[in-house]
C-alpha cells in the first residue's frame, strides 16, 4: 500500500517553499500552486489597463493606466489624475522610482516627475523606456535617441540617434533596442562607444524592440513580431517554440531567480532555469490577458499589468495547497496523515490517496473501506493503516485488508479518532462511545457516559488507563475505568470541543466549535475567545511548533506565540493572532480554504510544514517560509481636506474658515495582512484612538490653539505599533475668541444673570404662595380618585383572571402564577382533561346545553381542588390542573377519582332529560431536568399532552401518566418530544403511568 519515496518529506517541504521574502518566484512551484491576488476598478484601480508598474523607496507601488497613475498602498488606491496633478497622468508607459523618493514617468507628451505627491511636466520628445542612468537620475529611451536629466533639464546623450523603444542594463553595458536593431553601449554616457547588430534582411519589415531581458548570458527580444534573441552578431528567433517566435512580445521580465517571464497578449510564459518553457493556463489568470507591464517588486512579488483584467500580484506565499490540480481525485479531504517513509497520506471523501511532494496518487479506493469516506487515520508501531470511516473502521497493512472481524462491531458508528496504547491495545472514539481493542478483544469503554458525551472526537492518552476525552458535551476523564467530568472542566458543558492536546509539559490545550481555545494549568481552564481578539470561536484543530500556537478554524488558519495565550489567572487582555490562511484578502482569485471536521487527523505537523484537511484538498503550511512574526510599516499621513479643498500633508496653520479637518492616513504594506491604525490628536484627543481599518480621522469645530497629529499602524501578529508620523497644525483664533472680548463678555453675562436671578426670586415667591393652596386641594381630590381606582382594578383584575364561562382561571392567570410556582423546589402534577365526545353534547343538544354542561364541570372542578392547586380552563372542553407536592401514584390517584367522578354526574340536557359524560386524562410531573424553567414546564406539558394522546388511543374514559425516571439532558429537551418519544421509553429516560390492569 505505501510507497518507497526517498526524501520525500524533503521534497515536500521544498514543493511548498518560498524562500526569504527578498526571494523571487519559487522556480519549484508550479504557477497553479502560487498565490494569485488581483485588483481592478471594483477595488479603486482608476482603469482596467495597465501599462506600466514600479516601487518608490517608501514601499508604495505606482501603476500606469490608460487613464491616469494611481498609487498603491496594499489597500487602497490613490488616483492621480489631471484634475489631481494639474498635468495629463494619461496614456503614460514608462514608470521608475529613483533612490531619493521621486517617480519619473514617461508617455507620448514626454517626461514627468512625482515628488511627495507633486506633479511636474518637464516635456521633451515621446518617452518609451525609463532606467537608472547609473548614478540615481533617469536615462531614457525616447523617439529621438537617447536623454538624462540633469539640473532639472531635459539633455540628449551623445553617440545613440534614432528612435529608442527598451533600455536594458548588463553590469557596465547598456543595452539599446531601436527599430530593425539593438546596440551595445560601453564606456561611461559621456563617453560610449556604440556597436548596433541589425535585424538582418528577411522578408519581414524592422521592427522596434521594445522589451529585452537577459537570462544566463542570453540577450531575449521582444518585438511585435515574435520573441527573438542574440547570438553573437545576429539577431535570430528564440527557438521557445513557433507560438512565441510569431506572436506580439508584450513584456519581457527575468526576476532574480533568473525565471524569464514573457507577457503576450493570448496569454503569460514563463522560462524556467533548468525545466524549460512553462504556459500559463487560462484558468490561472484569465483568457488572453495581454500581459503589458512586468515588474519584480522589493520582496521577489511579481505584478502583473494586463490590457483588459486589470492588476495582478503573484507570489510564493506560505502555502501550499494539493487539489485536483495536483492529481487529487476527491478535494473534500477530511484526514492527513505521514506515512512510514515520509509521504503524507490523504483521506478524502472517496477513500485515500498519497502526495509525493510533487502528484497526488490513489492509494486505496472508497469501495475497499466500510464506507467510502476516511475520515480518521492512524499508522501504529508496526506500520499499519488504521482508517476510521463514517461507518466502520479498516486495518491495512501495505496493500493487504488484516481488519480483525471483530472490529465490524463499530460499522454502525463514525470513528473520529484512533489512538495507540501499547502493542495490540488502542483507544478509538466514535459517535457511540469510546471504544477500547485490546488483545484481539472489543469492549466499550464509557457505559456510563449520555446524551452528546458519548461522541467522542478527541482522545489524549496520559497514562495506560488514563485518558483525556474531547466529546460534543465538553471534557471527560476515564481513570482506571471511571469515567467523571473534570472539575475545571464544567464551563466546557454543552460545547462541541474538537481536539485535546498538551501544548507543552504542564499546559493543556483546549479546542472547541464554538468557545474558542483553552489551556488549563494546575485544574484551573481559561479560555480565549472571539471577544478576546481570535479571529474566530470556532477552531477545529491546535497544534505547538516552534512556540508558536496554530489553529486551523472555520475561517482559515492562524497562529500565536503560545506564550501570549492568557493563563488562568492573567488579567485580561486582548491577544493578536495572525491569520495565514483563509479568506483575509477579498481580492485573491484562489484563496486557500481552511479548514474542516472534528477529528483526530485533522493537521499533521511534518517537520516544518503544518498539513490540514480542507474542503478543497490539502493545505500545506510552511512555517519556516512564513517566518517570524511581521513587523508593521511606518505610517504617513497624505492629504488634509478642509473646507472642501485637499491640501497636502504638510504642517497647516489655519487662519479663517471652518475649523472642520479631515486627515488621510496610510502606511505601504504589499504584503498579506490587515493594517490597523490608531491616531491622536495631541493637545485635543486625551489618548490614541482606535481606528481600526479606517485610513481617516474627521475633526470638527476645533477650538483654536496648537496640535499634533500622530498616527501609527499595526497588523494581525505584529507585536506593536510600527514608526509614527506626525503633522503640525495651528488654528488661529478669531477675534471674538481672543481673551479680552471673552473677559468683557464674561462680565456682563454675570451682570445680566444677577438681575434677572432677583427678579426671577421675587416671581417665584408669589407663585409659590399661589401653588400650595392649589396643590392642598387637587391632593384631596386625587386621593379620593385614587382609592375608586383601586377598587375598580381589583375588580378587573380578577375578571381578566377568570374563564367567563366556567369561572375557572384562565391562561392569562396561569402565566402570572407560573415564575412563583417554578421557584419552588416540590414536585409538580400537571393534568390534562379532556371531555370525551363534547362535539356530541353540542351537535345534539345545542351549545347552550353544552356551555350548562361546561358550567357544571367547572363547579365540579372548583369543589375538587385543593387551596394550594390550579384549576384553568385550557380551551374548549380541555382543562388543566396543576398539583403541588404531588408523586406520580398520587397523581394518578387524584385523576382516577376526578375520571370516575365526572362519569357518575348527570348533567341535565335542558329537556328534562339527563346526560352521561366521561373523560380522559394525561398527566407528567414538574421538573422533568435538572434545571427549572419556562422551557422546561414546556417539557411536562407537551409529555403531559403526549399521556392524554395515549388515553385517547386507549379507547378514552382513562388516565395515563408520562413521566421522566431521571432528570432529562438539555440537548434532549432542545427539540420536540413527540418524535424521540420511542427512544426515550427504550432509554429509559421515560415510562407510562397507568391503573393496574
Amino acid at each position: 500500500m505505501t510507497r518507497r519515496l526517498p526524501a520525500i518529506l524533503f521534497a515536500i517541504s521544498i514543493c511548498i517553499s518560498g524562500t526569504r521574502s527578498a526571494a523571487a518566484l519559487d522556480p519549484q512551484t508550479p504557477f497553479h500552486a502560487l498565490i494569485l491576488d488581483h485588483w481592478s476598478v471594483e477595488q479603486g484601480l482608476p482603469q482596467i489597463t495597465v501599462l506600466g508598474i514600479t516601487q518608490d523607496s517608501a514601499g508604495f507601488l505606482w501603476i500606469n493606466t490608460q487613464l491616469a497613475v494611481a498609487r498603491f498602498d496594499g489597500a487602497q488606491f490613490v488616483t492621480f489624475d489631471r484634475a489631481a496633478t494639474g498635468v495629463d497622468t494619461s496614456m503614460l508607459t514608462a514608470v521608475w522610482a529613483d533612490p531619493l523618493g521621486q517617480v519619473w514617468f514617461g508617455g507620448a507628451h514626454g517626461l514627468l516627475r512625482e515628488r511627495d505627491g507633486h506633479f511636474t511636466a518637464l516635456g521633451g520628445d515621446a518617452v518609451q523606456a525609463i532606467i537608472d542612468a547609473g548614478d540615481g537620475t533617469p536615462l531614457l529611451a525616447t523617439s529621438t535617441g537617447l536623454a538624462r536629466v540633469h539640473d532639472g533639464r531635459i539633455v540628449t546623450v551623445p553617440g545613440y540617434s534614432g528612435p529608442a523603444f527598451s533600455l536594458l542594463r548588463e553590469g557596465k553595458v547598456l543595452w539599446i533596442g531601436g527599430l530593425g536593431r539593438v546596440c551595445r553601449l560601453t564606456g561611461t554616457l559621456d563617453q560610449s562607444t556604440v556597436a548596433c547588430v541589425q535585424q538582418g534582411a528577411a522578408p519581414r519589415q524592422p521592427v522596434g524592440v521594445t522589451s529585452m531581458a537577459s537570462t544566463h548570458g542570453v540577450l531575449w527580444l521582444g518585438t511585435r513580431l515574435g520573441l527573438m534573441r542574440m547570438d553573437g552578431s545576429h539577431m535570430l528567433p528564440s527557438g521557445l517554440g513557433d507560438e512565441l517566435d510569431t506572436t506580439s512580445i508584450e513584456s519581457l521580465l527575468t526576476d532574480r531567480g533568473g525565471t524569464l517571464w514573457i507577457g503576450t497578449v493570448p496569454a503569460l510564459y514563463r522560462r524556467l532555469p533548468d525545466t524549460g518553457l512553462e504556459r500559463v493556463d487560462d484558468g490561472d489568470i484569465m483568457h488572453a490577458p495581454w500581459i503589458q507591464a512586468l515588474y519584480e517588486d522589493q520582496a521577489g512579488n511579481l505584478w502583473i499589468g494586463t490590457h483588459i483584467g486589470g492588476l495582478y500580484r503573484v507570489w510564493n506565499g506560505w502555502a501550499r495547497r494539493v487539489s485536483t490540480r495536483d492529481g487529487v481525485v476527491d478535494s473534500l479531504v477530511w484526514s492527513v496523515v505521514r506515512g512510514p517513509h515520509g509521504e503524507v497520506v490523504l483521506g478524502t471523501n472517496s477513500g485515500l490517496e498519497v502526495f509525493d511532494g510533487q502528484r497526488a496518487h490513489p492509494l486505496i479506493p472508497g469501495s475497499a473501506l466500510p464506507n467510502p469516506s476516511a475520515y480518521d487515520l492512524y499508522y501504529d508501531h508496526r506500520g499499519r493503516l488504521w482508517i476510521g470511516t463514517r461507518a466502520g473502521i479498516a486495518v491495512y497493512d501495505h496493500d493487504s485488508n488484516v481488519t480483525p472481524s471483530a472490529l465490524s462491531a463499530l460499522d454502525s458508528w463514525q470513528i473520529n479518532d484512533i489512538r495507540e496504547a501499547a502493542d495490540d491495545d488502542f483507544w478509538i472514539g466514535t459517535s457511540g462511545g469510546l471504544y477500547r481493542w485490546h488483545a484481539g478483544m472489543l469492549s466499550r469503554a464509557d457505559s456510563g457516559a449520555l446524551g452528546a458525551a458519548v461522541m467522542i472526537r478527541s482522545i489524549l492518552p496520559l497514562a495506560p488507563d488514563h485518558l483525556y476525552l474531547g466529546t460534543e458535551d465538553g471534557v471527560r476523564e476515564l481513570r482506571d475505568g471511571r469515567l467523571t467530568q473534570p472539575a475545571w472542566a464544567e464551563p466546557l458543558s454543552g460545547h462541541f470541543v474538537t481536539r485535546v492536546a498538551m501544548l507543552d509539559h504542564d499546559k493543556l490545550g483546549i479546542a472547541t466549535t464554538d468557545a474558542g481555545v483553552g489551556v488549563m494549568v494546575n485544574g484551573q481552564l481559561r479560555m480565549t475567545s472571539q471577544k478576546d481578539g481570535l479571529p474566530s470561536d470556532n477552531a477545529w484543530t491546535l497544534d505547538v511548533l516552534n512556540g508558536q500556537l496554530y489553529v486551523g478554524s472555520i475561517v482559515g488558519a492562524w497562529r500565536l506565540p503560545l506564550d501570549q495565550l492568557p493563563l488562568p489567572g492573567s488579567p485580561a487582555r486582548q491577544v493578536v493572532p495572525q491569520l495565514i490562511a483563509g479568506e483575509a484578502r477579498a481580492t485573491s482569485l484562489r484563496s486557500v480554504h481552511c479548514c474542516n471536521g472534528g477529528a483526530g487527523s485533522r493537521s499533521l505537523v511534518a517537520g516544518d510544514v503544518i498539513w490540514y484537511s480542507t474542503t478543497d484538498g490539502a493545505l500545506g503550511l510552511n512555517t519556516r517560509t512564513l517566518g517570524a512574526q511581521p513587523k508593521p510599516p511606518a505610517a504617513a499621513i497624505e492629504s488634509i481636506e478642509h473646507a472642501g479643498v485637499l491640501l497636502p500633508g504638510e504642517p497647516l496653520d489655519l487662519r479663517e474658515g471652518v475649523r472642520d479637518l479631515a486627515i488621510q492616513y496610510t502606511a505601504p504594506y504589499l504584503r498579506i495582512g490587515t493594517l490597523k491604525f490608531r491616531y491622536q490628536l495631541e493637545g485635543y484627543d486625551t489618548d490614541w484612538q482606535d481606528a481600526g481599518v479606517r485610513r481617516s480621522a474627521f475633526y470638527t469645530h476645533l477650538p483654536p490653539g496648537k496640535y499634533r497629529f500622530r498616527v501609527a499602524a499595526t497588523l494581525a501578529g505584529a507585536p506593536g505599533f510600527g514608526p509614527e508620523t506626525d503633522l503640525a497644525i495651528r488654528i488661529e483664533p478669531h477675534w471674538y475668541e481672543r481673551v479680552l472680548v471673552r473677559g468683557m463678555a464674561l462680565l456682563l453675562l454675570c451682570l445680566t444673570i444677577i438681575l434677572l436671578v432677583a427678579w426671577s426670586m421675587r416671581t417665584q415667591r408669589r407663585r409659590s404662595a399661589r401653588l400650595e393652596e392649589q396643590v392642598t386641594q387637587r391632593t384631596e381630590q386625587l386621593a379620593r380618585a385614587v382609592e375608586r381606582l383601586r377598587v375598580t382594578n381589583l375588580a378587573l383584575a380578577e375578571e381578566s383572571h377568570t374563564d367567563a364561562l366556567t369561572a375557572l382561571h384562565n391562561r392569562r392567570y396561569l402565566l402570572m402564577r407560573l415564575p412563583d410556582l417554578l421557584a419552588g423546589d416540590e414536585s409538580i402534577a400537571v393534568l390534562q382533561l379532556d371531555i370525551d365526545y363534547f362535539k356530541d353534547v353540542n351537535d345534539g343538544y345545542g351549545h347552550a346545553v353544552g356551555d350548562a354542561v361546561l358550567r357544571a364541570l367547572g363547579r365540579l372542578l372548583t369543589a375538587a381542588r385543593r387551596d394550594s392547586d390550579i384549576t384553568v380552563r385550557w380551551g374548549g372542553e380541555e382543562f388543566l390542573l396543576l398539583l403541588r407536592d404531588v408523586d406520580a401514584a398520587s397523581a394518578l390517584a387524584i385523576a382516577e377519582r376526578l375520571r370516575r367522578d365526572i362519569a357518575a354526574q348527570d348533567f341535565i340536557d335542558g329537556r328534562g332529560g339527563k346526560i352521561k359524560l366521561s373523560c380522559s386524562i394525561g398527566f407528567s410531573l414538574h421538573p422533568v431536568a435538572a434545571h427549572v424553567d419556562s422551557s422546561t414546564f414546556d417539557a411536562a406539558l407537551e409529555l403531559a399532552d403526549l399521556a392524554l394522546y395515549r388515553a385517547k388511543q386507549d379507547g378514552r374514559n382513562v388516565s395515563v401518566g408520562l413521566v421522566a425516571t431521571a432528570p432529562i439532558p438539555a440537548e434532549i429537551l432542545c427539540t420536540p418530544l413527540a418524535p424521540q418519544l420511542d427512544g426515550l421509553l427504550a432509554s429509559g429516560h421515560l415510562r407510562w403511568v397507568r391503573e393496574a390492569s
